[in-house]
């Protein structure tokens, strides 16, 4: 990780530790516009604390991102660090920090990352650092009184107001880099078209771009890309143990500042992976129906090749998700990533989404599927960082809006949060 303290002490990327926030106190590091010291994490019993908070949060949002560190004693000359001046820190903290935010702000400021750093020492208590994105959705305007709002921003280390014309090019700012990301996403999500041949049968395609781009990271190696990409499926997706997939990892190749990953070539499962270096991931898996599902070995029947088990979109979407969260966790990509799918077949003949009867493994006749001329790719949001329970909705949101079209009305492997609810601790 690169924060501001590694760039004051001219570091490299590194861990955060207390020799670092030492090192910072030792050197008198001064504040800057994404640096901002503080000897408490705005003490709830003051009034109107979450004021003050939305406003350094929305200022450093405003201005690019930065970093807000708590259990700082800072001079009052230079803005520099002086003293660390360790805090009691909790769930409960980061919580009430994370609401106002979400209710003080608008729109929202979301990704925020907190980092505690216990200080090691006999009367306990921690450094924390809270990371700010750089947000798309800036100018974000924070509440003020009873009904005012202010849109601060960064000016070195001080926190000043931004005038209309600064507010005029932030709207400016922010509906061009939408329509960026628009564009992004949607180049991202035809080149995982392209990576397998619908001749061969339908296949899924899926593109996750991430909300802030890694840049200040080299290349993974090729053996930690392939440990990760080949880990276990996450149990906590599943409904039922026993889903079997037939998609593994079998080659890993360098390309273009990222990894190509693709199934093993005796390996019915046909599937390619791409993972970039700024965090984004492309994927493509063939989920065609088989003549031979039955059988040991599954063969392609000309005539399912555009059919495909609504059970194998809800596993390659899990897949996926997996894969999507090794990376992220990989690249330290925070943020969330906007996610696009669909299905792409054939197109001299209709997709069929066929459910299997009483949940076992014969597919229910196509009268009783949707026949889809043409597939509305699904688009979505989601941090695949956070808790399953935060985003295990969206996920099966994504699965149903994918499988709904072909005329199947329920998950069949996929977990749901009343599934979740109902495991025994």
């Amino acid at each position: 990780m690169f924060t501001p303290i590694h760039r004051a002490l001219g570091l490299e990327p590194g861990n955060i530790s207390i020799n670092l926030l030492v090192k910072a106190v030792e050197h008198s590091v001064e504040e800057t516009s994404d640096l901002d010291w503080k000897r408490v994490a705005y003490d709830s019993r003051k009034p109107r604390w979450d004021e003050e908070a939305a406003k350094d949060i929305a200022a450093m949002a405003n201005s690019g991102g930065g970093w807000i560190v708590f259990g700082i004693e800072e001079d009052g000359d230079k803005n520099a660090a002086s003293r660390i001046a360790p805090i009691s820190w909790s769930a409960t903290d980061q919580q009430r920090i994370l609401r106002a935010a979400y209710a003080k702000i608008g729109p929202p400021v979301v990704g925020l990352d907190f980092h505690e750093v216990p200080c090691g020492n006999e009367s306990g208590g921690s450094v924390v650092m809270m990371r700010v994105p750089d947000s798309a959705d800036a100018p974000h305007f924070a509440k003020k009184g009873d009904d005012a709002f202010v849109a601060p921003r960064r000016n070195g280390p001080h926190t000043v107001y931004m005038s209309d014309r600064e507010i005029e090019r932030g709207f400016r700012e922010r509906f061009q880099h939408a329509d960026d990301q628009e564009r992004l996403l949607q180049d991202r999500y035809e080149r995982a078209c392209e990576a397998l041949r619908p001749e061969d049968g339908v296949f899924l395609a899926v593109a996750a771009i991430p909300y802030e781009p890694v840049s200040a990271q080299g290349s993974s190696s090729k053996q930690r890309v392939l440990e990760y990409a080949s880990n276990s499926r996450m149990p906590e997706l599943y409904r039922q143990a026993n889903a079997h997939s037939w998609w593994d990892i079998g080659e890993i190749k360098k390309g273009l500042r990222q990894w190509v990953l693709r199934n093993n070539r005796s390996s019915w499962g046909k599937c390619r992976h791409c993972l970039y270096d700024d965090a984004t991931v492309l994927a493509s898996y063939r989920v065609t129906l088989q003549g031979g599902l039955y059988s040991a070995t599954r063969v392609i029947d000309e005539d399912l090749r555009n059919h495909s088990l609504s059970e194998d979109i809800e596993i390659v979407v899990i897949d996926f998700l997996t894969l999507l969260r090794s990376h992220a966790q990989e690249r330290k990509a925070y943020g969330g990533f906007r996610i696009r799918a669909g299905l792409v077949g054939d197109s001299g003949s209709p997709i069929f989404i066929r459910a299997t009867e009483n949940w076992g493994n014969r597919p229910l006749g196509v009268e009783y599927s949707e026949p889809i001329i043409r597939f509305q790719p699904i688009t979505t949001e989601l941090d695949p960082l956070l808790d399953i329970d935060e985003i295990l909705p969206t996920i099966n949101d994504l699965a149903l809006d994918l499988i709904n079209q072909g005329g199947v009305q329920y998950l069949q492997v996929m977990a749901e949060p009343n599934d979740r609810q109902s495991r025994p601790e």
